[in-house]
């Protein structure tokens, strides 16, 4: 069985080609706007993120830390200059404000203590986060034209948090300082301050 995010990542298909350089691009977008050296990538499973990041933000060093093994070492065979071991988004390896920018995208809505992960995130940087989740109901309507998940209106069974773009605004406030929000249909991504 392909695992889910190696099959979204590369998959032949030009749409869904299309919309994963759109949602890479946004977020070595809102990366570059902080001038980081150090980048956290939360969540990495197989790295294309922090590969995107790498390419794209010469100089910026990255780290990925995810709790699956699998998936860590497809990374390592896909990416080998990206740096990923075994890491918890709830008790993350990594000292407080040890890394310039936490990158944590399609995560969160998987986890069901969100603030906690949040929080543990806050914790590691020296000052930003880009922070991506499916834009709901978006998300499960292009699920659906796309007939996935039908007996379940489009929801990811392994989603457990949803999250409008004002949801998730909400969601943020009074935890972190948003700087910018973007869509990169069917996801929304946003630029925070610690």
């Amino acid at each position: 069985m392909t695992h889910g995010n190696l099959q979204k990542y590369t998959n032949p298909n030009p749409i869904q080609q299309r919309l994963i350089r759109r949602f890479l691009d946004t977020v070595a977008a809102l990366a570059a706007r902080t001038a980081a050296h150090t980048a956290l990538d939360v969540g990495c499973a197989e790295g294309f993120v922090s590969h995107h990041l790498r390419q794209h933000l010469p100089g910026l060093v990255t780290f990925g830390v995810d709790l699956d093994r699998e998936a860590l070492a497809r990374a390592r065979a896909l990416h080998p200059q990206v740096h990923a071991a075994v890491g918890d988004a709830l008790a993350l390896p990594f000292a407080s404000e040890s890394v310039d920018l936490v990158v944590c995208t399609e995560v969160l809505e998987h986890i069901p203590r969100p603030e906690e992960a949040l929080a543990e995130l806050v914790r590691v940087t020296r000052g930003h986060l880009v922070l991506s989740v499916p834009w709901e109901p978006w998300f499960r309507l292009a699920n659906l034209a796309r007939l996935k998940n039908v007996p379940r209106l489009g929801d990811d069974p392994e989603h457990v948090n949803h999250w409008t773009g004002r949801g998730f605004r909400r969601f943020l406030e009074g935890r972190v300082t948003v700087l910018a929000w973007r869509v990169a249909f069917p996801w929304q991504i946003v630029l925070a301050r610690a």
